[in-house]
């Protein structure tokens, strides 16, 4: 049986190694170093590895979707950066060590994440230039475009800075969930599945699984926002409070919350079942997503 702890850590390795590698040929630069530290600050690589997770389902080989995955950590990174801006969500610690702002400053935090934005789709056309690749890579860029924007992630973001102070309802919590956070971790799982050329049936129940996790995972977040410390979460603990953000444990309580996210856990795996072929590795990930301590 497959010890997942070790499996994770091999693909965060391959992961990182192969970010590394796209970032070669940047010309050395203020920017570039904002990059770099905030792609190297670590993380869990949560995106990237569903994408691989996703392919290799399906029976495709990692080296033929690792550009598509590093993609999608480049725009996870450079959310990142421009969630923790004085002008947004205000962080000074992101992964246990300084935001990119605090040691690079506004300017240089902002042109660090819209570098690796760009990048991002750099990385994509040299996914859709190789033979047999150009059709799933319009696929992959029209999907993360909607996932990453206005529509999603973009949209997502607005919402939450415009609830803060304010109470929602349960169905707004979701909303900002379901976007801000949901929409990328959506994407990564679909686009692996689309990389692997998988049949709309197959999509639909990656799509409805990814959509599940997606929700459980933030409000596992919003979970160990309200319980854990700062040094055991790597970013500053209770922020969601101090800036009066309505979330899952403020607006049901913990147990009631947690409860919800298992259910949804559920009913990620319930979805894999319609895939028609083995799916260990997303079931596994799901249960440590769900069940993670920081």
């Amino acid at each position: 049986m497959i010890n997942i702890d070790q499996h994770l850590e091999r693909e965060k390795e391959k992961i990182n190694r192969a970010l590394e590698q796209r970032l070669s040929h940047l010309v050395p630069s203020a920017v570039t170093d904002a990059m770099r530290y905030s792609l190297e600050a670590g993380g869990k690589r949560l995106r990237p590895i569903l994408t691989l997770a996703a392919a290799r389902t399906l029976g495709s080989e990692d080296d033929s979707v690792i550009d598509v995955a590093c993609a999608l950590e480049f725009i996870h990174t450079y959310s990142l950066i421009h969630d923790d801006l004085p002008a947004m969500d205000d962080s000074e610690i992101r992964r246990g060590k300084p935001t990119c702002h605090c040691v690079y400053g506004d300017a240089l935090a902002i042109l660090a994440g819209d570098g690796l934005l760009t990048l991002a789709f750099e990385t994509l056309a040299n996914y859709g230039s190789r033979d047999g690749c150009e059709s799933r890579a319009i696929r992959i860029i029209a999907e993360i475009s909607k996932s990453a924007g206005v529509n999603g992630m973009i949209g997502g973001q607005a919402l939450d800075l415009g609830a803060e102070g304010r109470e929602l309802s349960l169905t707004e919590i979701e909303q900002i969930s379901l976007l801000k956070t949901g929409a990328l971790l959506k994407a990564s799982v679909v686009c692996g599945g689309i990389a692997a050329n998988a049949t709309q049936p197959q999509l639909k129940a990656l799509a409805c699984y990814a959509s599940c996790l997606g929700n459980a995972f933030q409000i596992i977040d919003d979970l160990l926002d309200y319980e854990s410390t700062t040094e055991e979460l790597g970013k500053p603990a209770g922020a969601d409070q101090v800036r009066l953000k309505a979330n899952y444990p403020a607006l049901l309580g913990p147990e009631k919350a947690r409860a919800r996210a298992e259910a949804l856990y559920s009913e990620s795996l319930a979805a894999l079942d319609n895939l028609d072929c083995p799916a260990a590795d997303l079931k596994e990930i799901a249960k440590i997503l769900v069940y993670r301590k920081k």
